[in-house]
């Protein structure tokens, strides 16, 4: 009997070592700051990473008890640390823009005037070698940035290029130039009517078209050229670029807004191929979705391999700094193509197109992303849900149905978005870059309640802070920064009863982001058992000065355990 005794105690104490030595942690953070982000908002000193995830969360003196012998000890002499940022909405796979002239004016780009535009463009044709026939793409430009104060036409173009087709391409992504020789080629004259969802102006007293193509009708031009095809070792090696681009900003989880089929096969391979080193939510297009729903290569809702196919995009309006975004009030300032003396934009779909879409969203339990810039849109988005409960007999409540932009929505909407379960996706950065372009075509009423951040925490709302990368740079300490002070390019403050703390701001790009995804469970904020996406950061962004807070650098980004990018 002692011997069994003996033998049953020795079993035990091997047991205990053992599962000693897995509790050991891979990697130990000692002597920072760890901004937690967690329900109690705890500041804690250090954390322990085991297998990508988070073994353990506390002080040094905790966290040192889980050191074993390979465990590799990271002091951070007082250093910053937050979760790795979540994209709330951006265009990851716009990459091909490498292709570009930069149009954008300062800070992002130097183009100031319509003569830039032009140097650019003579630029890039220079660099890269084009050929007369040969397509000439430029993406950024900003009428309201330019001095001449509006947009360019085929006639500024047409002088430096008679030979090849140019399309540039406004900043928000929704409207585009042409010159003469890509309208030509596009079958855009005098007698081509504006598609459905879209405007061709023409010039005054005439039906010519001045080259400026708004919203679906930039698609007949678009349409007319092709990027060179790559192969897969290429694509594969952009896309690497990629990732370590929205690394170097601290993103450990990436959107792809709008994702075509091509691009999902693409995504689909790297994934295969363990090519991502981030996690990546695609929205496939919309116009695509009947080829996702059902088919065996694609999943929606599940995270596998740092890929998910996370709802689809929809598109309702257009852009408020381009005066296509549908609103229920007139813009104070003249519209290019409109002559009507109520010109509010316009939607780029029918009521009854945007409740089919959202019918097939609840029927298949996708998750709805739904761009709405104007109020008028919002009202149709509403619209559609409630339709969607009413005919399916089913609630809206818990799918998260999400408002990307949101950039105009009324008080009254943010109380339907209660109601209802929506999620906006904000969009601070407006404040920085058209804050002062808002208060001249809306009016300070609705300009300062851009992006209402602050509102939607008061009323109980969970809403995220997004890039719209390329629309505006990735990041997140600059967007975290714009929604803290929301000062414009002039240095005025858009909205001041709108502007969050730091810690409110670093959540909208935290945990409310992993909630967006579905994914609060599992990342968002440094816990017990979440993945180990963590950024250290140069300064103490609860701390700094606020108008500060766009300088913080990322020092060193981590993905589940792994660096994945650290500042040279």
């Amino acid at each position: 009997m002692k011997k069994v005794l003996f033998l049953i105690s020795l079993f035990c104490a091997k047991t205990a070592v053992f599962a000693q030595n897995t509790t050991s942690a891979d990697k130990i953070f000692i002597n920072g700051k760890i901004i937690t982000v967690d329900a109690k908002n705890t500041i804690a000193q250090a954390v322990a990473v085991q297998n990508g995830k988070i073994l353990a969360v506390g002080n040094n003196k905790q966290i040192e008890k889980l050191k074993g012998k390979n465990t590799q000890v990271v002091d951070l002499g007082g250093k910053t640390v937050t979760p790795g940022f979540i994209d709330g909405h951006s265009h990851f796979m716009s990459f091909g823009r490498a292709g570009l002239a930069n149009l954008n004016p300062p800070p992002v780009g130097l183009v100031r005037k319509i003569a830039d535009i032009v140097a650019e463009l003579q630029k890039l044709k220079a660099q890269k070698g084009i050929k007369d026939g040969e397509w000439i793409r430029g993406f950024g430009y900003d009428f309201d940035q330019l001095e001449e104060k509006r947009h360019p036409n085929k006639w500024d173009l047409d002088g430096a290029f008679p030979n090849n087709p140019v399309v540039i391409t406004h900043v928000s992504g929704h409207m585009s130039v042409a010159n003469s020789y890509a309208l030509k080629l596009g079958n855009v004259d005098s007698n081509t009517k504006d598609p459905a969802g879209g405007v061709i102006e023409r010039k005054e007293g005439t039906n010519e078209p001045t080259g400026l193509l708004q919203e679906k009708a930039a698609y007949v031009i678009r349409g007319g050229f092709e990027a060179p095809a790559k192969n897969i070792e290429d694509q594969l090696a952009q896309l690497k670029e990629q990732q370590l681009y929205y690394a170097s900003f601290g993103v450990t989880t990436a959107q792809d807004g709008s994702t075509s089929f091509e691009n999902l096969k693409l995504l689909k391979e790297a994934s295969k191929r363990n090519e991502l080193l981030i996690d990546i939510e695609t929205l496939p297009s919309y116009a695509i979705i009947d080829k996702v729903i059902g088919n065996p290569d694609f999943k929606h809702g599940v995270l596998e391999n740092h890929l998910k196919l996370n709802g689809f995009k929809f598109m309702s309006d257009g852009s408020p700094q381009g005066k296509t975004a549908f609103f229920g009030k007139a813009y104070l300032t003249k519209v290019p193509g409109c002559n009507d003396s109520l010109c509010r934009g316009f939607p780029v779909v029918t009521q009854e197109q945007f409740n089919e879409a959202i019918i097939k969203a609840f029927k298949n339990n996708i998750q709805p992303y739904a761009h709405c810039n104007g109020d008028a849109a919002i009202d149709m988005y509403i619209t559609a849900v409630e339709n969607a409960n009413k005919v399916l007999g089913t609630t809206s409540l818990g799918r998260r149905p999400v408002v990307i932009h949101s950039q105009f929505v009324r008080p009254d909407q943010l109380d339907k978005y209660k109601e209802l379960g929506f999620l906006p996706s904000l969009f601070s950065n407006h404040a920085f870059f058209w804050g002062d372009v808002h208060e001249t075509n809306l009016g300070y009423d609705r300009a300062k309640f851009l992006s209402p951040l602050k509102s939607s925490i008061k009323k109980g709302i969970i809403a995220t802070n997004h890039t719209d990368f390329g629309v505006t740079p990735i990041n997140q300490l600059f967007l975290l920064w714009t929604s803290v002070e929301r000062k414009s390019r002039s240095g005025k403050v858009i909205g001041p009863e709108e502007r969050l703390t730091p810690l409110e701001g670093l959540k909208a790009i935290t945990i409310n982001g992993a909630y967006e995804y579905f994914e609060e469970k599992t990342k968002g904020s440094i816990e017990k058992g979440k993945l180990a996406d963590l950024v250290v950061l140069s300064d103490d962004i609860l701390t700094i000065e606020p108008a500060k807070i766009k300088d913080v650098e990322v020092l060193e980004t981590i993905k589940e355990g792994t660096t994945i990018y650290k500042k040279q």
